[in-house]
């Protein structure tokens, strides 16, 4: 009798302590990144071009009228050609697709990311309920604007800049205090909002804060798309200038505080959210794909669509910044990374410094390169980085320089001791999605010991067709199956136990 209770005490614990381990393994967080400070990642903005008002006599003050003039130059330009050839409603093409990102709503902006076809679908299944996870991730990864909006308190463009929202009255440097901007009419349920929207409180722009939220995102969990995704993305921002509500130094910073909030919540949420809701959006595709004989897998699919060419995302409208019509990959890594700076000059005596991406940045590189370790992925966005010396560079601790459509969808060659020795992005050579040269030398060196040093919350990697399990959920599943076969031999025992009785 004593033996048999020996052996349910032993089985007792080979159900418990693989279970509790399996648990430990998939929910405990080797670290957590905090929530970034908004205020301090912009801040060159009110320590380079703009002075917020400090009361009610104190106007806001202009410190830089040379960049601040180009900055509202650009925003007249873009501004006019998205109304030119309006029609009789005052409407164009470009102001309808502006009025849409203008609604905030990431279901809506971007499905076309994706190209007509993929796009369909996945605007179809957000309508369904059927992409619920990616919903969710659109709705929680957003960062806020709300303290560094107050920061700056900066005018928009299309009121009186002279007047301070605390009744002081702005020292513009001699700027003008109103400038031509034409307002666009609403189209259908889509409207500008130019007398709701907060009127002292141009940057950073929130609009392209959640737009970047959205992009930077999907274009991890597609990253075959990456370049085509985040061209739309920066459309969305750009849209707002279209709008007259926005000034390019605000999208720039809303692209800064969108990065910074994607990596904080890769690297937190991988595991928890990240690959659920790729998961869907990939499996979802993926049968739709098969269902229209468009592929068996997602990669097919995209290559039989010619979702990277003129089967993809495209766009015709070009300005000053934005000179050419996004048609493929390469074209949409040119127009992308155009709109990072914005024509900006760059002040030479600050570029070439160093860049060492910030922390959570690798994570959001983890479905591109399954093969690949933290610092190698950091290698891949220093690359691609944009150099140093363009506004609000200083203070963003990397992220204004981070170039996401390069980095998400390249090609990586690996040498022997598994350094990155070369990144060719969609630009430079035809992709049909990032891939690594040599990869069978990714885990020689010390290279898997920077996952752990990078605090990465699951250790395992998951690839982008995710065709089999995440490697993240094996632990509990082997867990519970161990804790099966137990239990069962457990009953057994006891059976047999009861009949010897």
């Amino acid at each position: 009798m004593s033996t048999f209770r020996n052996l349910s005490s032993v089985f007792a614990i080979a159900i418990c302590l693989p279970l509790a381990l399996g648990a430990v393994s998939v929910t405990a967080q080797a670290d957590e990144l905090p929530n970034p400070d908004w205020v301090a990642l912009l801040s060159d903005y009110e320590k380079d071009y703009w002075q917020a008002p400090v009361d009610a006599e104190h106007g806001g003050k202009v410190l830089d009228a040379t960049t601040m003039k180009l900055d509202e130059d650009l925003a007249v330009t873009i501004n006019h050609l998205g109304a030119k050839g309006a029609d009789k409603n005052g409407l164009t093409a470009q102001r309808k697709r502006a009025l849409i990102d203008s609604d905030l709503y990431g279901e809506e902006t971007m499905p076309d990311s994706l190209g007509p076809v993929l796009g369909k679908y996945m605007s179809e299944g957000f309508k369904q309920g059927k992409l619920n996870k990616v919903s969710d991730l659109f709705k929680f990864n957003v960062a806020s604007t709300f303290q560094s909006k107050r920061a700056a308190m900066h005018p928009r463009p299309y009121l009186d800049r002279s007047q301070s929202t605390l009744g002081g009255t702005n020292d513009l440097a001699g700027l003008p205090a109103t400038l031509d901007i034409q307002q666009s009419p609403s189209w259908l349920e889509h409207i500008p909002g130019y007398s709701t929207l907060q009127k002292n409180s141009s940057y950073p722009s929130g609009h392209t804060t959640m737009a970047y939220s959205w992009g930077i995102a999907l274009a991890g969990m597609i990253p075959e798309l990456a370049p085509q995704i985040m061209a739309r993305t920066s459309e969305a921002g750009n849209n707002r200038i279209v709008l007259g509500v926005h000034y390019p130094l605000d999208i720039m910073g809303g692209r800064i505080g969108a990065s910074a909030q994607n990596g904080q919540y890769w690297h937190n949420e991988f595991a928890s959210s990240i690959i659920p809701a790729t998961r869907q959006l990939r499996d979802y595709l993926t049968e739709r794909c098969q269902a229209d004989h468009h592929g068996d897998t997602l990669p097919e699919c995209i290559a039989n669509l010619k979702a990277t060419t003129a089967g993809g995302y495209t766009n015709d409208f070009v300005d000053p910044v934005a000179t050419e019509p996004v048609k493929d990959q390469a074209s949409a890594v040119r127009v992308y990374t155009a709109r990072m700076t914005y024509t900006f000059p760059q002040v030479k005596s600050e570029a070439g410094a160093a860049f060492t991406a910030p922390r959570g940045a690798a994570d959001v590189l983890r479905l591109a390169y399954p093969q690949l370790h933290a610092d190698q992925r950091n290698a891949i966005l220093k690359a691609t980085a944009l150099d140093s010396g363009y506004p609000l560079w200083k203070s963003s601790d990397g992220w204004q320089r981070i170039n996401w459509a390069k980095a998400l969808c390249a090609r990586v060659t690996l040498d022997k001791n598994g350094d990155v020795t070369k990144v060719e992005s969609a630009d430079q050579v035809t992709l049909t999605g990032p891939s690594v040269v040599n990869a069978q030398y990714a885990d020689n060196g010390n290279h898997p010991a920077s996952d752990k040093a990078a605090g990465e919350n699951s250790a395992a990697p998951a690839g982008p067709d995710l065709a089999t399990l995440h490697e993240v959920q094996k632990p509990a599943l082997i867990a519970v199956a161990v804790g099966a076969i137990a239990a069962a031999l457990v009953g057994v025992l006891l059976r047999v136990r009861g009949k010897r009785q």
